[in-house]
């Protein structure tokens, strides 16, 4: 019995490595802009050994969803930029309560303050709802979502991390109770 001949005819298996190489350059998209919110979240807040754990998962997130494509990649950039107004909002709040010092936001090494718990908290759930909200309206919804919320997670946990467990309790809680309203908000429209 002869085995089939398996050679791949020149033009399939350029077009094969050429649509593998886009979803790489897509992955790499997604690191590169994990590293552009790691630079921001060191000029704006105490860095942290938890800050720089979570940076480094923010980009290897980022890389594996991007290169995954279709709703993890949508999902996951969503996320990334629905996370970036609680990586802003401690930083304000520090600059506003001590009267217009925009400096960095320093880490809180006993315990958080309750306003910038309140803070990532309120932020992560007005974020949450309108990435749960978008997610109902999403092809792939249970897809946008996860990788939104786990990257929504992460950049805010890049500022929120140095408040301690408290800031990042708050901001997965805010994201879950802000993304079940938006989720519940779009059926309810529908």
């Amino acid at each position: 019995m002869t085995t089939p001949d398996r050679t791949v005819p020149p033009g399939l298996a350029r077009a094969r490595r050429s649509y593998e190489r886009s979803f790489a350059l897509v992955g790499v998209r997604g690191a590169a802009l994990a590293a552009l919110l790691c630079v921001i979240a060191a000029q704006l807040h105490d860095v942290t050994a938890t800050a720089q754990l979570l940076g480094g998962a923010l980009a290897i997130t980022l890389g594996v969803l991007g290169w995954r494509g279709g709703a993890w990649r949508r999902g996951s950039v969503a996320g990334a930029l629905a996370g970036f107004p609680t990586l802003l909002a401690p930083w304000l709040l520090f600059a506003v309560t001590h009267h217009g010092r925009f400096a960095a936001c320093p880490a809180c090494d006993g315990a958080p303050t309750l306003a910038c718990i309140a803070t990532c908290f309120t932020t992560s759930a007005l974020v949450g709802a309108a990435v749960g909200f978008r997610a109902s309206q999403d092809r792939s919804p249970h897809r946008y979502a996860a990788a939104a919320l786990i990257a929504a997670t992460l950049t805010g946990t890049l500022a929120c991390a140095s408040t301690g467990l408290g800031g990042a309790v708050g901001i997965v809680v805010g994201l879950v109770t802000g993304g079940a309203t938006g989720w519940v908000a779009a059926h309810r429209a529908a």
